[in-house]
């Protein structure tokens, strides 16, 4: 492959997602390292995407948003079915297990409910830690990265970020939509994280209103054959629930 198609194709890549490695790049092109290792280096030295350990990323990298709704707003959306889900969903849990919480509107909501069944927690959401804090016989792990100040979450795009060890029983999550085609989400740096932190759980509980059945957008994070439980409201279609319980999912409808 020509040297100008090879960078061409390299930054191609880094359009689709904040990060590449360099071993990645090497099977893309399908160069060896030291030729892929000069190419980043003239790419750089061009401006056109930075340098860091393993890889590299977009210029902008270091300063990205988010795709999707920031937190703050979230949290004002469909409030009251969000509050039974979540303690539905707390009810799922059991004295002494480790679970991993992911950072959402609705997954934020479970944590009142949890303070005297002595978890271990995994969690990429900075409110979630604060409001763990409050309770001592509960242990707090979290994972190395960025913070990203709109969703208030830790991210990296990176494989090693410090949670390699941990296995967790089950993982609580949200989801931008639950169609057809799986669980979606908005932003791909976010599905890499959570697809990390999916491989090292055993259950998957998905927290997701109604509303997240209406929407039909978004990057797939996983197919709907590999979550376990959905916990939705009342308001949920028997169109979706059909779609749900023939991929193999059971379904918990929160009371209101």
């Amino acid at each position: 492959m020509r040297q100008s198609e090879r960078r061409r194709r390299i930054l191609g890549r880094l359009t689709e997602a904040p990060f590449a490695s360099v071993q990645e790049l090497q099977g893309l092109v399908g160069a060896s390292e030291a030729t892929i290792r000069r190419d980043l280096r003239k790419l750089a030295d061009d401006g056109a995407l930075k340098r860091v350990h393993g890889g590299v990323e977009r210029p902008e990298a270091q300063t990205a948003h988010l795709s999707g709704t920031p937190l703050a707003r979230n949290k004002q959306m469909n409030v009251a079915q969000k509050r039974a889900i979540a303690k539905a969903a707390a009810k799922l849990i059991e004295s002494g297990e480790t679970i991993v919480i992911d950072g959402g509107s609705t997954t934020s909501l479970v944590c009142p409910f949890l303070g005297d069944l002595d978890l271990q927690v995994l969690t990429n959401s900075l409110p979630i830690v604060e409001q763990l804090l409050a309770f001592p016989r509960t242990r707090l792990l979290v994972p190395g990265g960025e913070v990203f100040r709109e969703q208030n979450i830790i991210l990296s795009p990176y494989d090693e970020d410090g949670t390699a060890e941990c296995f967790a029983s089950k993982m609580l999550m949200g989801a931008q939509a639950l169609s057809p085609v799986g669980l979606l989400q908005a932003d791909s740096i976010l599905i890499q994280a959570e697809r990390r932190l999916l491989a090292r759980t055993e259950k998957l509980i998905v927290l997701a209103d109604s509303s997240k059945f209406e929407r039909k957008t978004g990057l797939v994070l996983c197919p709907l054959s590999e979550i376990d439980i959905v916990v939705t409201d009342a308001g949920i279609g028997a169109k979706s629930r059909a779609m749900l319980e023939k991929a193999g999912v059971e379904v918990l409808i929160a009371d209101e």
